[in-house]
């Protein structure tokens, strides 16, 4: 997936807009600063290209100075012998010479423009892939606060609900305390039941016990 297509859309590219439309800003800001990056290795290819360059032409320029000192000092030493046209002829050589090494001036002239503008198209690359390293980390600490919320979240939800269940626990455990209690107080009591057969068997007792002493009280009479 390419983002920019030239050097100059990253230079003229609003970085900040771009992130802010993407649907995944992380995803966006990764791409961007490695097309940036890419971009960069390939202006300072280039740049070292042009460098190369310049120096040949540098070195050429050089080698005519030094052809242009050779063919005055010919000029010279041919009119001390009175050879005017041997002169000519080495003047004219030197007219040559002129001529490249103004050729050869002008070439480094372009290629000294042409450094300049890969300079300060670098500092403006390097500031800009500053700036996305920057939004990146900041959509990644956004990233990071935002999970941390769902999670703080998360945890506060389980936390209330088990202290909903420790509290239902604590209410079950105090029902079953009570009823516990109720029961242990019902305990050695006699039922409803259980009292009036007490009461029916004292009843007969008592008759026989009555029948009893009338028996003996006959006994005792006669």
């Amino acid at each position: 997936m390419s983002i920019f297509s030239r050097l100059s859309d990253i230079l003229n590219a609003n970085i900040t807009s771009l992130l802010d439309r993407a649907e995944d800003p992380e995803k966006m800001a990764r791409l961007m600063l490695q097309e940036m990056e890419e971009t960069l290795v390939e202006v300072r290819t280039d740049a070292a290209r042009l460098i190369a360059q310049k120096k040949d032409a540098e070195r050429q320029v050089a080698r005519y100075q030094e052809s242009l000192t050779d063919w005055t000092d010919k000029a010279t030493l041919a009119i001390q012998h009175e050879r005017e046209d041997l002169a000519r002829q080495a003047l004219g050589e030197k007219q040559k010479i002129m001529g490249y090494v103004q050729e050869k001036k002008t070439v480094l002239d372009e290629l000294e423009e042409q450094l300049n503008k890969h300079d300060a198209d670098i500092t403006r690359l390097q500031t800009a892939m500053k700036d996305a390293r920057k939004r990146l980390e900041s959509i990644r600490v956004r990233q990071q606060v935002a999970s941390n919320r769902v999670k703080m979240r998360g945890q506060t939800r389980e936390e209330t609900r088990l202290r909903q269940e420790a509290r239902f626990e604590q209410m079950e455990r105090g029902i079953d305390e009570l009823d516990s209690q109720l029961d242990a107080q019902g305990l050695g009591k006699a039922s409803l039941q259980d009292e009036f057969a007490a009461l029916e068997a004292n009843s007969a007792i008592e008759k026989e016990l009555e029948a009893l002493k009338s028996q003996m009280k006959t006994e005792k009479s006669e």
